[in-house]
Formats: structure tokens, C-alpha cells, sequence
């Protein structure tokens, strides 16, 4: 098998690395100022902040380890290279877009209709990359837990799209043609969790197993075939919940997820024993991502009984509470799969061991998120203050470094 740095798909991967971390740059800035009180941004730059950081940052992060995944053991047909070479401009091009449109806000006229209009775009991109998955992975004898975690999170991040461009429309239009008021309001309070809860657990789960340890097939591991498909399968059961509005499923969900969860720590569990962690190279931050996960799925437990027993009401958050779900989100964004997307990254042009951009990023971000959810989830302001400059100045210098490493690679690639 080729490395991930010989991959003959580095060369895309990269050039969505790059629009990646470009686009977090300004998810950073604006969290920085946020957290440190400096600045509180409006609706439309809040809104561009966190799609900049989830679609621009995250889901293209998950876009260039696939690139790596499914093609890091085979060479490329002219043809394939010509395909991927078209979806590694527009799939960068259409996230760009979309989070323009939600920085322009209410500067385009037609209350806002640019949104589910650039995301109908985004969609049709994102498909067409999930067929290439999909046919991707038909090259292959057999698929791998790997593999199969990576096209249940993008057939999830599909399904996300969907009810993204339902929550664009109700929100230009105040409607949902086709549906009632409250169907079409629940369908729009759907999108964030079949994001968080969907995609990205799916996603980490996968990526974090491929950045530990070589991948095995769906006949090595049924187990982990199992869980990939638990995960997916209470991703669904959560939109569900969301959609038709029914509490009661929320808990079968996130017992299904924590099932997963113990499924996943289990199956690594010799890999993740403290003596496994020194001289692990770039699987650290798979590591590092699985802890942060167990964490995320403590909180998101904690956080669905409190709904199931009718103590939270989303119309009427108590301070506390929106520390709780804010914790929530940053555990799952920074904590588990900025880790897993820096990992991906360093998996792809430095394989064989951690450099300055790796130690800045696992200091920086271990001990920043921690303490910055920490802030969150207490309420106490002066802990993010100090928390945020810690975790904003170790994602920006690594990002630097990054994108730096990368440009000599593009550079001795080209001659």
C-alpha cells in the first residue's frame, strides 16, 4: 500500500486542504474576538462564522481524507484524475459561496433567497462527490469499517443538505410550500442535529480508526461494520425525533450512539492504552479525537435527559443551558474533529512522524478546548478569556505552518 504522502490524489487533497483552512482562519478570528468579549457579531456573521468553520472547515476537511482514503492504495485512470481534478475546485468553489451568502444577508435583496439558492448548487456537488465515493469504493474487493464510516457520514452530510436548504427557504420565506407551520418549523430545527449528530460523528468515528491504526475489511471487523451503522442509524432516528417533533426517540438515539461509542473504544482499546501513545506518530490526534468524542457523547447524554425530563426549553434558554449546548457544539467542532481533520492533514503530507505544526496543535488545542468548555459549561467568562487566546493562537500558527508545508510540497510536485 502507497502512503498517504505518495497518494497520487495529494495533489486535490491539498488544494481542498488549503480552501479548508483558509476558511477557518476567519471562524477563528471572529471566535476570537467573540470569546475574549472584544466583539459580538450579528445574526449574519455569527451564522457566517459557524458555516465557515462546520461546511468550510469541517465537512471540506472530510472531503480531502476521503480523497486519501479511497484511493491511498491505487493509482488513478485519466479520467478519475480528470473527475477528481474538477469536483477539488468546484466542491472548495460552491462551500465558498454558500458561506458568502450567508455573510451578504439582507445586503442581497429577496429576503435572503440566495441561501437555499447557493445551497441547492452545494448539494448538487455534494452528491455528485458522494457517487464518486461510492463508486470509488466498488473498486475495491471489499470495502473496509474505514470506508464504510466515511460514506454512511456523507450519505448523513446528504441528508443534512436536504433539510439545510428546508431551513434556507423557511427562513427567506417564513414557509415551507408543501408543508404546515409546525412541520416546516421542525424540519428547519432538524438540519443542526443531523449535522452535529449525523455527520460528524460519523465522520470523527471513521477518521480518528484510520489516522490509529491500518483499516480492516467489513469481513476482518463486523463489529466495527455494526457500529458505523448504529452510528448512522441513530443519526436518523435523532432527525427523526426533530422533524416529527417526538421526544421520546431522543433517548433510544443516544443510547444507540453510546453503544457505538463503547463499540469503537473497545475495538482500539489496545491502541488507546496509555503506552500505545508515545512514539504513535500522527495517530495521536485520532487518539486525542476518541477521547474528546466519549466526552462529547457524556455531554450530548447529559444534555437529551434534560429534554426527555422536560427541563430545557429550547424557546426560553436558561444561561446555563445555552452554556451547555454551546459545550457541546466546541467539544464536537475544536475537540473531536478539528483533531481528526488536523490528523488527516499531517496523515497526508508528513506520514511517518509529528512536526512543530503537530505539537502546537495538540497542546494548543487539548488544553484550549478543554478549558474553554470548561468556561462554557460553568458560565465563567474569565476562564474562556484565557482559554481562547491559548486555543486561537495554536490553531492560526498551525494553520500557517500547514499551509506553508503544503505549498512546497504543490511546488516539488510540479517539478
Amino acid at each position: 500500500m502507497m502512503s498517504p504522502a505518495s497518494s497520487p490524489t495529494l495533489r486535490y487533497a491539498t488544494r481542498i486542504f488549503g480552501v479548508a483552512m483558509s476558511l477557518f482562519v476567519f471562524t477563528i478570528v471572529i471566535g476570537i474576538l467573540n470569546g475574549l468579549d472584544i466583539y459580538t457579531p450579528d445574526h449574519d456573521t455569527l451564522m457566517t462564522h459557524v458555516h465557515a468553520g462546520t461546511l468550510g472547515w469541517l465537512t471540506l476537511a472530510v472531503a480531502g481524507t476521503a480523497l486519501v482514503i479511497f484511493t491511498e492504495d491505487r493509482g488513478l485512470t485519466s479520467d478519475e484524475a480528470s473527475t477528481l481534478n474538477r469536483l477539488s475546485w468546484l466542491l472548495p468553489g460552491a462551500v465558498v459561496l454558500y458561506v458568502l451568502a450567508f455573510f451578504a444577508g439582507d445586503r442581497i435583496p429577496g429576503d435572503r433567497i440566495q441561501r437555499p439558492i447557493v445551497g441547492t448548487l452545494l448539494f448538487i456537488v455534494v452528491v455528485w462527490f458522494g457517487y464518486w465515493l461510492y463508486k470509488q469504493n466498488k473498486t475495491h474487493e471489499s470495502s473496509s469499517v474505514v470506508r464504510l464510516g466515511v460514506m454512511l457520514a456523507w450519505l448523513s452530510l446528504v441528508i443534512g443538505a436536504v433539510l439545510g436548504i428546508l431551513l434556507g427557504v423557511y427562513s427567506a420565506r417564513g414557509e415551507i410550500p408543501g408543508f404546515d407551520d409546525a412541520t416546516a418549523a421542525n424540519l428547519a430545527d432538524a438540519h443542526p442535529g443531523s449535522m452535529v449528530i449525523g455527520f460528524l460523528i460519523l465522520a470523527a468515528a471513521a477518521i480518528a480508526e484510520w489516522l490509529i491504526r491500518s483499516p480492516r475489511t467489513l469481513a476482518e471487523d463486523r463489529l466495527g461494520a455494526a457500529q458505523m451503522w448504529m452510528i448512522f442509524t441513530a443519526g436518523i432516528v435523532f432527525i427523526i425525533a426533530f422533524a416529527a417533533d417526538i421526544e421520546d426517540l431522543l433517548g433510544p438515539a443516544n443510547l444507540l450512539e453510546l453503544v457505538a461509542a463503547g463499540i469503537l473504544v473497545t475495538r482500539l482499546r489496545h491502541h488507546l492504552a496509555p503506552s500505545a501513545w508515545k512514539g504513535s506518530g500522527v495517530g495521536v490526534y485520532g487518539r486525542l479525537s476518541v477521547v474528546f468524542l466519549v466526552v462529547n457523547l457524556a455531554v450530548l447524554t447529559y444534555l437529551v435527559s434534560q429534554v426527555v425530563s422536560g427541563t430545557i426549553d429550547f424557546d426560553a434558554l436558561t444561561e446555563s443551558q445555552l452554556g451547555l449546548l454551546l459545550t457541546l457544539d466546541h467539544l464536537m467542532f475544536l475537540g473531536v474533529m478539528t483533531l481528526a481533520a488536523f490528523g488527516s492533514v499531517a496523515k497526508a503530507v508528513h506520514p511517518d512522524g509529528l512536526v512543530t505544526a503537530d505539537k502546537i496543535l495538540l497542546w494548543g488545542v487539548g488544553v484550549g478546548v478543554s478549558a474553554f468548555a470548561i468556561g462554557l459549561i460553568t458560565v465563567t467568562a474569565e476562564i474562556k478569556r484565557v482559554a481562547t487566546p491559548i486555543l486561537g493562537t495554536a490553531l492560526l500558527i498551525g494553520i500557517g505552518l500547514y499551509i506553508a508545508e503544503m505549498k512546497a510540497h504543490t511546488h516539488s510536485d510540479a517539478r
